[in-house]
């Protein structure tokens, strides 16, 4: 399960909760690490407002 929002990597811990809440409501089940990326952030802006995070989390359906 995938999640992209604006704002960094300090911002993440709402998101996973919000991720973490989806994959249950959902019936998921985690199959393994999360990982998070920040294709946009300080190598290409200093705007903080433009910067976009993504966390994606392996899952199994039910």
């Amino acid at each position: 399960m995938r999640l992209r929002f604006r704002g960094s990597h300090t911002d993440a811990p709402a998101q996973y909760r919000r991720l973490l809440a989806r994959i249950a409501q959902e019936g998921m089940q985690i199959a393994g690490l999360s990982c998070e990326i920040a294709p946009i952030g300080y190598g290409i802006t200093n705007d903080t407002e433009k910067f976009l995070t993504e966390i994606c989390i392996p899952v199994r359906c039910p």
